[in-house]
């Protein structure tokens, strides 16, 4: 057997260390070289990231500066290269324009769907005269519809990398533009992109020298680490502050969307009643076919009943019109009995379905006065329905409206109490019960959800007339609601118009009506009941059809033209335009009257301004239309 000679044995054990050490040496180059380039290639991302924190927060900043300047008429009202001549676009684009050149950014602009759903730019706040400045209309470019699209969704979006586009590298930020009228709508987007290109050359540098600087990152390792730590933790402050405003955010919107949904919850509670009304009503004729008389009186109800909730619905359509969440009141000269008792109507199969007893009382001193109507109904009815809601079946409910002068001559105070014998409210809640959507949860029913539905509506709406509103309440004994409004005391003159006489429809007798109306129900109503009055009335079916039919007629055979406005093929603003341009200035000429459902003032101007000469609203009040009919041909006729 060879035994090995101890002179080898150093030989091995230096080899042996050598190799470790050449190993571990190696080893932790290796390591140190991986740690070096993921190093450098995190500081990429943080450069990336702390430019994108940069652009993120001058992007809001520029935000901020713009969105309260913002309107719905900036987004409905400009659409094509044509609309850049109005002082609307003027304005707003020079402003973008100098915002735009005091900062970093690039591009600054609005946006939106257009035609066929495709983005579209609206107003470009670069210089007019720029090379790639983009005219209202102009579709945009294919990266950065998804930014866009986000944004039209309600999402905030910033780009969280360099966005490499056809004209350099960019970060971009996209907001909705909320309409600020109430109704939450996305009226389009703004639009903001910041050059990236030294941010891009920083990033690409770093990243082509990771591999060259490898040996000297050994050195600095721990350097860099506690850098690193720092920075995340500074970072980490920034995120931490960012999380906070993003719940902040997540409250403030949640708040509105329930805002939102309650205020419908409540208007549809207040369409309900007006429409119980009508189908109970009718129910009630249905079983009385055979005594007109109480047909009559129930088709008299279903009438009242109707306007009503036609007034309550066209008060939800003008909330979407109102601008800073204003409610204009509009006063008109009422009779007050009949006021009050056509809210009362409204409430009364309700009534008789629990079998509650009804109590009213009146003491009228000023028959006649000047109020909301609808506003006063909606005050009334809320309070009434809920009396009738949370009073059990066989209680009692009593209103009583009284009258007293008013602090100013020639003013009234109106005041109406509604007394029940209901649950009543807590002395804690009172406090409470006008605060909007407030609701009682230590006092509950069995199967009614809360208290005071309507309540923080009807405290705002007493207090836009200038009114009070107060509540006295008891558990278990009921409560009584007090509201008195100051109004402005009117006559019989001024409520009551001359009714269209018999003289008039004489007159009117025997002339031809061209009507055009789309829709064959509105058709059949409107011939039937213009026929009563002794009118000839031939339809058309459209914009188009009424154009040949009058160019077709014998001179003077038409007398008046009723015109839909909405309408296929050519709608009435277009057909009254044309004609208007007919060569025969007689036909040319003839009255054309609006007869339809867009009711609003602005509307009744739009047709007028179209050419027309008058406009009535839909569903059609036949004293009001033969008054307009009377004014029309009788003036065109010289009569």
């Amino acid at each position: 057997m060879n035994h090995p000679s101890n002179e080898n044995i150093p030989s091995r054990s230096f080899s042996y260390h050598a190799f470790n050490f050449t190993f571990l040496l190696l080893l932790a180059v290796f390591f140190i070289s991986l740690y070096t380039v993921a190093l450098l290639k995190s500081n990429s991302r943080i450069t990336l990231s702390a430019a994108v924190e940069r652009n993120i927060s001058c992007s809001d900043a520029v935000h901020r500066a713009i969105s309260s300047r913002l309107t719905r008429a900036d987004f409905e009202q400009i659409n094509t290269k044509s609309d850049m001549s109005s002082a609307q676009y003027r304005s707003l684009q020079s402003y973008l324009n100098e915002l735009r050149s005091l900062n970093s950014t690039r591009y600054l602009y609005t946006a939106k769907r257009g035609p066929g759903g495709k983005p579209i730019y609206l107003i470009d706040g670069l210089d007019l005269e720029a090379p790639d400045f983009a005219y209202p209309g102009t579709y945009l470019e294919e990266e950065m519809v998804p930014y866009l699209e986000a944004a039209l969704s309600g999402k905030t979006i910033h780009s969280q990398k360099i966005i490499d586009t056809t004209w350099g590298h960019i970060f971009t930020a996209c907001y909705p533009v909320i309409a600020s009228d109430g109704t939450n709508d996305i009226l389009g987007a703004l639009c903001i992109e910041i050059d990236m290109e030294d941010t891009y050359r920083s990033i690409e540098a770093i990243n082509r020298s990771s591999f060259g600087i490898a040996a000297a990152a050994s050195m600095i390792a721990l350097l860099l680490i506690v850098i690193s730590y720092f920075y995340t933790k500074k970072q980490k402050s920034r995120e931490l502050t960012q999380q906070l405003l993003l719940e902040q955010t997540a409250k403030a919107a949640e708040a509105a969307n329930k805002a939102k949904s309650t205020f419908l919850f409540n208007m549809s509670h207040d369409i309900r009643t007006p429409m119980n009304a009508i189908l109970g009503y009718a129910e009630l004729a249905r079983n009385h076919l055979q005594e007109p008389e109480k047909i009559g009186e129930y088709m008299d109800k279903i009438h009242i009943s109707g306007e009503k909730m036609l007034s309550i619905i066209n008060n939800i359509l003008q909330f979407s019109q109102i601008e800073n969440n204003q409610i204009h009141i509009e006063e008109t000269s009422v009779q007050t009995e009949k006021n009050f008792d056509s809210c009362i109507v409204m409430v009364q199969t309700a009534l008789e379905e629990k079998q509650q007893h009804f109590h009213v009382t009146k003491d009228i001193s000023y028959p006649y006065i000047y109020i909301d109507t609808t506003y006063m109904s909606e005050i009334v009815l809320n309070i009434l329905s809920n009396a009738i809601k949370y009073t059990a079946k066989g209680g009692t409910i009593s209103c009583a409206l009284r009258q007293e002068p008013g602090e100013t001559d020639g003013w009234c105070i109106t005041e109406i109490a509604i007394t029940d014998t209901g649950i009543g409210i807590s002395e804690e809640f009172q406090s409470h019960i006008f605060e909007s959507f407030s609701r009682e949860r230590s006092s509950t029913v069995s199967g009614i959800e809360g208290t005071g539905l309507g309540m923080g509506i009807v405290k705002n709406l007493v207090d836009l007339m200038h009114g009070t509103i107060e509540v006295k309440s008891k558990l278990g004994e009921g409560s009584t609601f007090t509201v008195r409004i100051p109004c402005r005391i009117s006559s019989r003159e001024e409520t009551e118009p001359t009714a269209f006489d018999e003289t008039a429809a004489q007159t009117l007798s025997g002339c031809r009506i061209l009507l055009a109306e789309d829709n064959d129900l509105n058709a059949e109503i409107s011939i039937e009941l213009l026929t009563r009055e002794g009118l000839l009335v031939e339809r058309a079916n459209d914009g188009v059809a009424c154009l040949e039919m009058l160019q077709k007629a014998p001179e003077d055979y038409y007398d008046l033209i009723l015109m839909d406005i909405q309408m296929p093929i050519m709608d009435g603003y277009k057909a009254t335009r044309a004609i208007r341009r007919f060569s025969d200035k007689k036909k040319a000429g003839i009255p054309i009257v609006a007869m339809t459902a867009n009711a609003f003032t602005e509307d009744k101007e739009r047709a007028l301004e179209s050419g027309m000469n008058d406009h009535v609203a839909k569903p059609i009040d036949m004293k009001v239309l033969m008054s307009v009919l009377d004014e029309q041909i009788c003036g065109h006729k010289g009569l």
